[in-house]
């Protein structure tokens, strides 16, 4: 496997309470078991969005002190136990605005968008983002943030129709030298922190509850060109520098 472009330092970790395994990212599974109807049950279910957010928003302080912000003081740079995390998770949760407790779809691509902004202008980061319209111009996209090393944040299509339902995007594993099917996935924001080839196929690296898949880019957008508003739906936060 060759890698083409990925990100230069260390993605989040963290300690997970009951195996003592080091994750690769944030895991909106840490608020499992929590009671019905609770901020923290919609935190688990729909908080897909938010560890995304949190997660680049850590990663892009580790590498660049100026991008640090107050919600991950103490967090940067180092290996958080579980209730570590989800206190700065609750933090940007909170400057979020939280979750709705109607509906079952976690963020909008237009609040995950807003929230960034909102983020950005605060602390004066000369970065803005924008949500991917055009299903054509994703991976160049990826490419282009990777390069800078700046994470990319990627949402699984929600399945509108009916007859669309049963669909998703495949999550892989890496067994020896094959990838092996992990999930089928919709309605989710992931993390792309790499991009692979291997024979003769592109696959994107994502960091999704806290683990490492592969996504065959062929696929994804074979996915979002043939749902519909997949390309809408399914696209990326393009963040990009003020000139």
């Amino acid at each position: 496997m060759s890698r083409i472009v990925g990100l230069n330092g260390q993605y989040a970790q963290i300690r997970r309470k009951k195996t003592g395994e080091v994750t690769c990212g944030g895991d909106q599974g840490f608020f499992a078991g929590a009671p019905a109807r609770s901020a923290d049950e919609r935190k688990n279910k729909q908080g897909c969005g938010i560890t995304a957010l949190a997660d680049v928003f850590l990663y892009l302080a580790g590498q660049d002190g100026s991008y640090a912000v107050r919600e991950n003081a103490g967090c940067i740079n180092r290996i958080l136990s579980e209730e570590e995390y989800k206190d700065y998770y609750n933090r940007i949760y909170e400057f979020a605005g939280g979750l709705s407790p109607r509906g079952n779809n976690g963020l909008t691509f237009i609040r995950l968008q807003s929230v960034f902004n909102r983020m950005a202008r605060r602390q004066k980061w000369p970065l803005y983002g924008r949500w991917g319209f055009c299903g054509g111009k994703i991976y160049d996209r990826i490419l282009d943030m990777l390069d800078r090393d700046v994470p990319v944040i990627l949402c699984m299509p929600y399945m509108v129709r009916k007859r669309d339902k049963s669909r998703g995007a495949v999550f892989y594993t890496k067994k020896g030298n094959n990838f092996v099917k992990a999930a089928s996935v919709s309605a989710h924001y992931v993390v792309v922190t790499g991009v692979l080839e291997e024979n003769g196929r592109i696959y994107l690296e994502i960091s999704s509850w806290g683990k490492r898949y592969y996504i065959d880019r062929a696929e994804y957008e074979t996915l979002i060109r043939t749902c519909f508003l997949g390309t809408i739906l399914g696209n990326m936060l393009y963040v990009k520098r003020r000139k």
